[in-house]
């Protein structure tokens, strides 16, 4: 039997004798089934089979057929793109129990032949000959194993032949750059998990976490979608930032992160909160174009040990079809400096009514005064005048004061 897989055929199982037990070979990606869609999705299991790729022997040439494996890590998806290339196992498969010789094909994550997260394609050079841009393209590896992708060079086929796809090969994807220690995990559109440390390296491209701290501090940064606006040099490499990624989480231990707010608002404080740009301990950083805090079932609380500090540019509303209470030993409206008291509505109306009513009999009194010229009593001109105006606006106030509804009463706001 000739050395390899260069029996293989176009059924998934293939009879393999025992010397190729868990012998490993090199394949290119021919297709990949990854939905229903595919014509071939039936016969690979329904849904059981999706992931399974075809795939063609890089070692030989003349190889007609396309054989089917399986992804090898239940954990993990992490599929190929058409024409990336695999590490193809022969090992048991569920016939196992019948201790047969039978095998099939299981695949390994692609080969990382460019060093690059975006892809690690490389066309079939025995199907077709590339174009000369192609041949400039995947030659010119300067300083590494690293693609240098430009416009107009690339046209290698990154999907399905039979069912297509939505892959667009985009050349302003760049890799991070990793640090002494660093564990990274980066998915192919700028999006990316990062287990880092303080790195106070000497090298050109820094990263903008380490100004603070010693080496080896760890920080953990979760980044989806890199700067909009990166250069289309997608070969360099790059670290986060947070005020260009689209969205990120930064979980930190003694790093300052240069986050720049949208607004630095903090007149409600006598002692405004340190910014996150100054601080050097601990903290959670979320930043993105809009943030959601939502529940199902129960509760949102949040707690500090300091400050709460909330500013808007615009408006800061808070609406509840129920109650909302503010429990504080000092509530100050208005002002950090607001030092006016606030009425207490239901005690200060009842000292009110009272009030209105002494006032309406004495203006009532006041109503009949006379003078005396001579010792002969006549009406006043000015006084009872004025004492029937000032009636009038009292039995108008009282009436309010003393309707059930309250009408001179928030029925919303209520103070201790």
């Amino acid at each position: 039997m000739a050395k390899g897989f260069q029996s293989l055929n176009n059924n998934n199982n293939v009879n393999i004798t025992p010397k190729e037990d868990g012998l490993i070979v090199h394949a290119r990606v021919t297709d990949i089934i990854l939905d229903e869609k595919h014509p071939d999705f039936l016969d690979s299991g329904g849904w059981n089979g999706i992931g399974t790729i075809s795939f063609s022997l890089l070692e030989n040439s003349n190889q007609k057929e396309s054989s089917k494996a399986s992804p090898l890590l239940p954990h993990l998806k992490n599929y190929p793109l058409v024409n990336e290339t695999v590490l193809i196992f022969a090992l048991p498969d569920r016939n196992i129990s019948k201790k047969s010789n039978i095998k099939s094909y299981f695949y390994l994550n692609p080969i990382n032949l460019w060093n690059h997260p975006h892809h690690n394609a490389y066309p079939d050079v025995y199907k077709k000959e590339p174009t000369d841009a192609q041949n400039a393209d995947y030659k010119e590896i300067e300083g590494g194993q690293v693609r240098r992708i430009k416009d107009g060079s690339s046209e290698i086929d990154l999907n399905s032949p039979l069912a297509g796809g939505t892959f667009i090969e985009k050349s302003n994807i760049h890799p991070l750059l990793s640090f002494a220690g660093d564990n990274i995990i980066e998915g192919r559109f700028g999006n990316s998990f990062r287990l880092g440390n303080t790195s106070k390296t000497k090298s050109l491209y820094k990263n903008n976490w380490s100004l603070s701290g010693e080496n080896g501090n760890p920080i953990t940064i979760l980044r989806n979608g890199q700067d909009p606006n990166s250069s289309e040099e997608g070969w360099v490499p790059v670290s986060e930032n947070i005020n260009r990624d689209l969205s990120s989480i930064y979980l930190t231990s003694n790093q300052k992160i240069p986050l720049t707010n949208s607004v630095e608002n903090y007149k409600a404080f006598k002692k405004p909160p340190t910014l996150q740009r100054e601080f050097s301990k601990p903290q959670i950083i979320l930043n993105s174009g809009r943030l959601v805090f939502n529940t199902t079932s129960d509760d949102i609380i949040l707690t500090s040990k300091n400050k709460i500090a909330l500013s808007a540019e615009q408006t800061i509303g808070i609406s509840s079809r129920k109650n909302f209470i503010v429990d504080s030993n000092q509530i100050r409206l208005g002002s950090k400096f607001a030092n006016q008291p606030i009425i207490r509505g239901s005690d200060f109306m009842e000292q009110f009514e009272q009030l209105l009513e002494a006032l309406k009999n004495l203006t009532s009194a006041l109503e009949f005064t006379q003078d005396w010229p001579g010792g002969v009593p006549i009406p006043n001109a000015m006084i009872p005048p004025m004492a029937t105006a000032t009636n009038t606006i009292i039995e108008t106030i009282l009436s309010l004061v003393k309707d059930e509804k309250s009408p001179l009463l928030s029925s919303k706001s209520k103070v201790e």
